[in-house]
């Protein structure tokens, strides 16, 4: 598992319930979730895993750069396991389908941010909001 040798790698403690929330990640591949879906998934496998427990793993996933937190307006944050290919995502604001933008578009956006104000390095943790095409 990916997602424990880090977390051993780094020095932290792996407990039951942080393997088991790993294991849930790992398997679900790409998907963005809120806190309370993972929860839910988790107390499926097993009810000693609390709220708390979930956050704290998350949390710590974050630390060590596993997992990307995005804000959305009016909603709760999305997680999601982090590559170099998903930056940035795209909500529908009423189906609420989640999209990765490429990172090509990623990079054409930075670079009119870094044209316009002299910045470096710039990263975000929000997404765009939109319609998508089947809610239009």
């Amino acid at each position: 598992m990916k997602l424990i040798s880090e977390i051993k790698k780094k020095g932290h403690r792996v407990t039951k319930s942080r393997e088991l929330i790993c294991k849930i990640l790992e398997s679900s591949g790409h998907v963005h979730f809120t806190v309370d879906e993972l929860y839910k998934k988790v107390t499926k496998k097993s009810k000693e895993v609390d709220l708390a427990t979930v956050y704290r793993t998350l949390e710590l996933l974050g630390e060590i750069g596993l997992i990307a937190h995005l804000h959305q307006a009016h909603g709760s944050g999305i997680y999601f396991l982090r590559n170099e290919e998903n930056t940035m995502h795209l909500i529908c604001m009423k189906c609420e389908k989640i999209i990765d933008i490429s990172f090509k578009t990623f990079n054409k956006i930075n670079n009119l941010l870094i044209n316009e104000t002299n910045f470096k390095n710039i990263n975000n943790n929000f997404i765009y909001s939109g319609i998508c095409e089947n809610c239009k």
